[in-house]
């Protein structure tokens, strides 16, 4: 297992002015590959992410493994919504407990071992292991065209209206 640590972007919003800038604009580089699966991704990250972690209704982790950037997190966070948005561990540090270690982070962000969270389709396999493990629900499917042309979304611990 390597050393990870979680930076999140709150944290520095005050202090550190670059290292909050880091983390968000790291955050959106590295998830990068997952334009194709939520149209729009650009401006939901700048004109929703953002302005959320600014007034304290969402917030940006990013997770450094050993030192080196290997994948972050994004949050929402209001009296309505506890939402995992993003979840993303890049393919060369998977299977290294990394994912695990940034949900426990977000479930105590977030008040909740059970956040809504969607996942695309053709990617649930990926994530059959963390569903097991903390006892997801599949609670809704989206049909295609929701995100993405590309894939249904499955909807889990919660409803997407």
């Amino acid at each position: 297992m390597c050393r990870v640590d979680i930076l999140k972007a709150s944290t520095y919003l005050e202090k550190d002015y670059n290292t909050f800038s880091y983390i968000i604009s790291k955050a959106y580089e590295i998830t990068e590959g997952t334009d194709k699966d939520y149209k729009d991704r650009f401006l939901w990250y700048w004109k929703k992410v953002l302005p959320g972690v600014l007034d304290g209704t969402r917030d940006v982790f990013l997770v450094k493994s050993n030192g080196e950037v290997s994948g972050c997190a994004v949050l929402k966070k209001e009296d309505s919504e506890r939402k995992i948005c993003t979840l993303f561990v890049l393919d060369e540090y998977r299977g290294m407990g990394i994912a695990t270690a940034l949900l426990e982070e977000a479930f105590k962000y977030l008040g909740t071992t059970t956040p809504l969270i969607t996942i695309p389709e053709y990617r649930v396999e990926q994530f059959i292991p963390i569903i097991k493990k903390y006892g997801w629900r599949k609670t809704q499917i989206l049909k295609k065209g929701y995100y993405s042309n590309l894939s249904r979304e499955f909807v889990f611990n919660g409803k997407i209206s």
